[in-house]
Formats: structure tokens, sequence, C-alpha cells
């Protein structure tokens, strides 16, 4: 039995070794590559939009473009909080999510009425 764990590992069909030490990626690395894909989302309805209505823009809506950046930012501060691997301690963690909810806050209440008013909703 000991003569089998010091074997190298078998080769695939293929060539490949089966993969050793594989790492997943970090927390931080995940909650941005979520945020890239809300960004993508994001751009496409954009572009679609001024497709399909003959090159109309949707004036005012740069604000929405806050809230991912401001939620991803939040939820990384969070568990570096709870970890306790925050940069600034607690202290730079609140005031990290006090900014934020600020830019959550200010993205919406900009983007959303402007949003709503090039779609002609009232």
């Amino acid at each position: 039995m000991a003569e089998q764990s010091n074997q190298k590992p078998k080769q695939q069909p293929n060539g490949d070794c089966p993969a050793e030490g594989y790492t997943p990626a970090s927390f931080e690395k995940r909650a941005a590559a979520w945020m890239g894909i809300a960004y993508v989302l994001m751009i496409l309805f954009v572009i679609n939009f001024a497709i399909y209505t003959g090159g109309r823009e949707l004036p005012g809506t740069f604000p929405l473009f806050l809230v991912p950046v401001s939620v991803t930012l939040a939820v990384v501060l969070l568990r570096r909080m709870k970890l306790g691997t925050c940069p600034g301690g607690i202290p730079g963690g609140v005031l990290g999510i006090g900014l934020c909810a600020a830019g959550v806050g200010l993205g919406l209440a900009l983007g959303v009425p402007a949003l709503l008013s090039a779609l002609g909703v009232q």
C-alpha cells in the first residue's frame, strides 16, 4: 500500500497529468467576478436599448453604475471585518461600509428616476 502512494500520478490519455494542488479563487476574486457579471448585464441592457429603439439613449443613468462596485466593496469589507483582516480595523471597516452605503444610496437616488423617465414610466 505504501508503494502506491509514492507512485507518480498516471497520465491521462491526452497526456495531461491530473490537477494537483488546485487552489480555488479567493473570496475577493469571486466577488469581483460577480461584480463584472453585473456590469456586463448593465452594459448589454444599455446597448440593446439603443439598438432596438433606434439610437435613443438613457441620459442620467450613469449613477447606476456606482451600485455594483459599492455593493461588492461592502461585501468584501464585511467579510474582512468578520475575519479580523480589515485594513484600519473595525473603525476603518465601518467607515468603508458607510461610504459604500452612501454610494448605493446616491446611485439609486440619482439613477432610478432618470431611468424611469428615459423609459417613459411616470
